[in-house]
């Protein structure tokens, strides 16, 4: 009982709180204890866009208060159980009061960019982005609450939280009443929308290429347009002048036309489509998968990266037949993965078009090599053009267009009979040298071929027999 009226204003025996012993202290000795050693967390606080934002507890003051929960502790404890909890112990639950200044948070908060478009700036627009096409901006939804953030983000600082996302509260957002103006661009979005979603994906080997906003955005006409547009007639050397796609339908410039947001509608409100402008968009859509006489990067036999320039080898594609086939693909709605026509086919598709069966020569080493599916499986001196005649043979990625035994190669001045005849470019080609005793080394400099390649002859007939027509030749 003495310990009892010992204990009754103070914690009694066996009392723990945040790991501290606070028997025989009293609430407000106990709460200095708790309150000097807490130590307050940063919150980040994450917007709709991701973006990152820092509280940091030393800006804004933060300080914790254990006073009230110890008092509640206090007021809960039995004084005559002194002995039970000696025994057991009693660990007693400790919540702070969280206190910050509210100015300093209002003033880091209001710096935020995601406050930095005001509502009166606010509103939607059509833009045309680069390699994007048109793209609807829109402000108006999604327009953050400042006062509901702040007060969210108290919330969580006063909960002890290290990070919230402002997503996860409604009230933190809303949206703006939509004026009939900015009714009209969405509904005239929604029809550039469809337009530039084609469905039709072009398949360049193993690359492919989608048909959207990027390439037939440039082809919806606008009315800084309209007037250059309306007087185009057809011509033959450019493919869709004067013709446009319209409402499904392939017609000319239409005589009643009005501007809605920009763009050329008719009379029905279709949007215009310049089939002239969407055969400049197939064009320079094949000439990037035009590799016929292009720059390549072509790793060689010693693992090293060069440059290849020139030659015929190749892909090349019928762009009039490919503008062709989207102008009708558009008027009828289809919707596939298209492969295109080749004017000339390499052995693949795409930008990377030489594949793993091809003869390489370097000039400098004067060798051959021959690679069947990945695999070297012959190699050899060779002697190549007359350096000091100008004679040089041709650098560049060609291809075996032909393939003949026992002829007679002509020249000014000459007549060489050879076994085997592999032509490559115009007259020049590889084959055998009988002539030869030597090859390799600085024979071409001063005594080399009229720009042939000159191989011995077991090794000529040897890759005669493996080599077929359309094999490419890295010449460099």
């Amino acid at each position: 009982m003495a310990l009892a009226v010992y204990y009754h204003d103070r914690f009694v025996l066996g009392t723990w709180a945040r790991g501290h012993y606070i028997t025989g202290l009293s609430v407000s000795q106990a709460a200095e204890i708790l309150n000097s050693e807490y130590e307050s967390r940063d919150l980040v606080v994450v917007d709709k866009d991701g973006k990152r934002y820092e509280v940091k507890a030393s800006d804004i003051g933060v300080k914790a208060d254990f006073t009230l929960s110890l008092q509640t502790a206090f007021d809960n404890q039995n004084v005559i159980s002194w002995i039970y909890y000696m025994v057991n112990g009693k660990e007693v639950t400790m919540v702070p009061e969280i206190s910050f200044e509210e100015d300093a948070l209002e003033r880091i908060v209001s710096k935020w960019s995601c406050f930095d478009l005001k509502d009166e700036n606010r509103g939607i627009e059509i833009v045309n982005v680069v390699d994007e096409g048109y793209q609807l901006i829109d402000t108006m939804g999604d327009v953050p609450v400042y006062d509901e953030i702040i007060n969210q983000v108290g919330i969580a600082i006063r909960s002890g939280l290290g990070q919230i996302n402002l997503t996860d509260f409604e009230s933190c957002y809303k949206d703006l009443e939509l004026t009939n103006e900015m009714k009209s661009v969405k509904k005239t979005y929604e029809k550039i929308s469809d337009i530039q979603d084609t469905g039709i994906t072009y398949k360049f080997g193993s690359q492919e290429i989608e048909i959207d906003g990027s390439f037939v955005g440039d082809a919806i006409v606008t009315q800084a347009q309209a007037q250059d547009m309306s007087t185009q007639k057809p011509k033959k050397n450019q493919p869709g002048s004067g013709y446009f796609i319209c409402g499904g339908e392939e017609v000319s410039f239409p005589k009643e036309y009005h501007i809605e947001n920009g763009f050329v509608v008719d009379s029905k409100g279709n949007l215009l489509l310049s089939e002239s402008s969407l055969y400049e968009s197939v064009n320079e859509l094949c000439g990037q998968f035009n590799t016929v006489g292009g720059e390549r990067s072509f790793v060689n036999y010693a693992g090293k990266t060069i440059k290849v320039a020139g030659g015929t080898y190749g892909n090349k594609i019928d762009s009039t037949k490919e503008f062709d086939y989207l102008i009708e693909s558009l008027l009828s709605g289809t919707e596939e993965i298209h492969e295109p026509s080749y004017e000339q086919l390499a052995a693949k598709q795409g930008t990377d078009d030489i594949g793993n069966t091809y003869i390489e020569i370097s000039i400098s080493d004067q060798h051959l090599y021959y690679y069947q599916d990945g695999v070297l499986i012959l190699n050899c001196d060779i002697v190549t053009g007359n350096v000091a005649r100008g004679r040089d043979t041709p650098t560049g990625v060609y291809y075996v267009y032909g393939k003949a035994k026992n002829r007679y190669l002509r020249g000014r001045g000459y007549v060489s009979f050879v076994k085997f005849w592999m032509p490559v470019y115009k007259g020049v080609g590889i084959h055998d040298a009988s002539w030869r005793d030597e090859f390799g080394g600085d024979i071409y400099l001063d005594e080399g071929s009229h720009g042939c390649i000159n191989l011995p002859t077991e090794k000529a007939e040897e890759l005669y027999g493996y080599v077929e027509v359309g094999t490419p030749v890295i010449i460099y």
